[in-house]
C-alpha cells in the first residue's frame, strides 16, 4: 500500500468540472475524483490538457479557482491550487 502524503483528506468529487486557459481561449471538460482545500484528481477524456494552468470550475463542489498540474499519469492529472495570502 502506498503512503498518503497529504496533508488533508480528499473528498470524493465524482463531478464534471470546466477547465479554461488563462486568457479563456481553450475549454474543456474533466472528471473530479476527489479533492480538498489544496488541490484536486481531474481525469480528462483526452490525455493533452490545454496548459498546465487553467481555471477550474465546478458550481457543485463550489470551486472556481486557477490550479497547476503537478504530476499527470495518461488522462490522470493532480492539481494544486494556489496558496492563499495571509
Amino acid at each position: 500500500m502506498s503512503e498518503e502524503r497529504r496533508r488533508l483528506t480528499r473528498l470524493n468529487g465524482f463531478k464534471i468540472a470546466i477547465c479554461r486557459s488563462v486568457d479563456e481561449s481553450i475549454e474543456t471538460e474533466c472528471l473530479i475524483w476527489n479533492h480538498n482545500d489544496q488541490g484536486a484528481l481531474l481525469e480528462f477524456t483526452d490525455p493533452a490538457t490545454p496548459t498546465e494552468t487553467f481555471r477550474l470550475v465546478c458550481a457543485e463542489l463550489g470551486i472556481d479557482t486557477l490550479c497547476h498540474v503537478i504530476w499527470r499519469d495518461g488522462r490522470e492529472r493532480g492539481v494544486v491550487y494556489p496558496t492563499p495570502s495571509p
